[in-house]
């Protein structure tokens, strides 16, 4: 069954107001926390402890032994109980407060996955280090939530996709193909099989990288044009080895590859300050010039570098290449148009 990206919200059940809301990732944490014990737990008490239908509690053991936990089941009389191989026991994870700090103080910049799964992941992870360094050292704790502030600049919105999400990541993490439904820039609909290597974050918005079985090669899909998503579970595939999320966009200038293209800027001597404190892209060289800058690139692709540009107004002209001027040319003729008194 295939999901759409746009749901109807259904008010709250009792039970979801009376108990907190947990993320898939949080949810099954806690579950093999509780299992990690001696005497185990029973399906009753789980249901008890996370106000779910048994149905429901035995799926998340389920989902547990999916992701690689070995459990023991045992029959005491009438009564099962599950609880995690003593051999698969696991040590915590120690890190110092100046650690917990500065992990703490990365939160912000996932502010954008509101409404996810893995933002409320986070979210968990992220209260109980505050929780420890409220123990730990009260002063380095104090008024964390705004000591590092992002700003997010027309992040995507994530809230109605939040199926889509997981869906993606539960396949990626357990490297399972996605059966996924894509709109192209004509408009169409098409549905093939996906099976994803890298989950990119890119000005504020995700994006899948895998190979495509129906293009029978490896492309980038931004979750936008996603239509509809499906993890299709036991559907293994080989991660290839030789593979490295940087080729996605080598030499692009940010995330869509072109023809490599030799391009020289001159920008006015006001904005020089600004330019040469960033790197825009590796091959960047400065040369200062009468009355200003020039700046060269070799970039695979323009579609971005295009937009950069007409972000300095007049303060940039394009040398070379003519193909890339002439475009400039025209783009800027036909927004003065727009201008133009009636």
């Amino acid at each position: 069954m295939t999901r759409s990206p746009s749901r109807k919200k259904h008010p709250p059940k009792a039970a979801d107001l009376a108990s907190p809301r947990y993320g898939p990732a949080a949810r099954l944490h806690e579950l093999r926390v509780l299992l990690d014990r001696p005497d185990g737990l029973s399906l009753y008490e789980i249901t008890a402890h996370f106000e779910v239908a048994p149905r429901t509690a035995l799926r998340y053991l389920q989902a547990l032994e999916r992701a690689g936990e070995p459990l023991d089941e045992e029959s005491r009389g009438k009564k099962k109980l599950w609880r995690i191989q003593p051999t698969a026991r696991r040590q915590a994870i120690t890190l110092s407060t100046s650690q917990m700090l500065a992990f703490f103080l990365s939160r912000r910049v996932f502010d954008f996955l509101a409404g996810t799964g893995l933002k409320e992941d986070l979210d968990d992870v992220f209260r109980k280090l505050e929780a420890t360094l409220k123990r730990r050292d009260g002063a380095s704790a104090r008024n964390l939530d705004r000591k590092l502030f992002d700003v997010n600049e027309a992040p995507h919105l994530y809230e109605e996709r939040a199926d889509d999400v997981n869906e993606i990541l539960t396949a990626l993490i357990r490297e399972e193909r996605l059966e996924v439904t894509h709109q192209g820039v004509s408009g169409g609909n098409r549905t093939f099989l996906l099976e994803p290597y890298t989950l990119l974050v890119y000005k504020k918005g995700l994006y899948v990288a895998g190979r495509s079985l129906a293009h029978d090669q490896v492309r980038t899909f931004a979750l936008d044009g996603f239509r509809a998503v499906r993890w299709l579970r036991h559907t293994p595939f080989t991660y290839p080895a030789d593979y490295r999320p940087e080729q996605l966009v080598e030499g692009a200038f940010g995330l869509i590859r072109g023809p490599s293209t030799h391009v020289r800027l001159r920008f006015a001597s006001s904005v020089a300050p600004y330019l040469q404190r960033r790197l825009w892209h590796p091959s960047q060289v400065f040369r200062a010039v009468g009355g200003g800058l020039e700046m060269t690139l070799d970039v695979r692709g323009t579609t971005e570098l295009v937009t950069w540009i007409l972000g300095f107004g007049n303060k940039v002209e394009v040398l070379e290449p003519a193909q890339l001027r002439a475009e400039l040319a025209a783009t800027l003729a036909q927004a003065a148009a727009v201008y133009a008194p009636a």
